[in-house]
């Protein structure tokens, strides 16, 4: 993307997230680097606030870079303060990530997890995802690839942040 007359914005890149209860959420980003290996876009937060029961507190115009790797079963989020300062990294567990033109389109595996900067790890919605395969509405590949995004996550973040921040470094700077 760089190279581009910085005076012209970029034309707007849709995060598709479709939930496991067949809900679909779009969210207009703007596409900072796309390859056959991963997708960078960001997203600017207009409003503030921060995830319930976590201690995560975002403020108005802070942004979201978000990695997407076709395949790897978890995508990544690192927000920012306006300032440049980190809040924290989000990953979610993931599959059928797909990359157009205009689009990364992908389904969302119900778990999530926060990484903070102080270095430690919290995993959401784990009784989400316990009652969805109950319920039927998440399959049991889908469980299976859900649980294999978090030992990766639990296994590798650290490693995954460090890929993060030079792919930050050489994509987004």
């Amino acid at each position: 993307m760089r190279g581009k007359d910085p005076a012209t914005p970029p034309p707007p890149f849709l995060e598709r997230k479709r939930k496991a209860d067949g809900t679909v959420h779009d969210y207009e980003t703007v596409l900072v680097h796309r390859d056959q290996t991963v997708v960078i876009v960001k997203f600017v937060m207009t409003r503030g606030g921060g995830p319930p029961r976590l201690p995560v507190t975002v403020a108005a115009g802070s942004i979201s870079y978000g990695y997407f790797w076709p395949r790897r079963p978890y995508n990544v989020y690192r927000w920012l303060t306006p300032g440049g300062d980190l809040i924290a990294h989000r990953f979610d567990a993931v599959t059928a990530v797909k990359v157009s033109e205009s689009a990364v389109d992908y389904r969302d595996l119900v778990l999530d997890w926060w990484a903070f900067p102080d270095g430690s790890i919290v995993e959401e919605d784990r009784d989400e995802l316990d009652e969805a395969v109950a319920a039927g509405t998440v399959s049991a590949t889908d469980e299976r690839l859900a649980n294999e995004a978090a030992y990766q996550v639990f296994s590798r973040y650290r490693h995954i942040i460090d890929e993060v921040e030079a792919l930050e470094r050489r994509w987004v700077r």
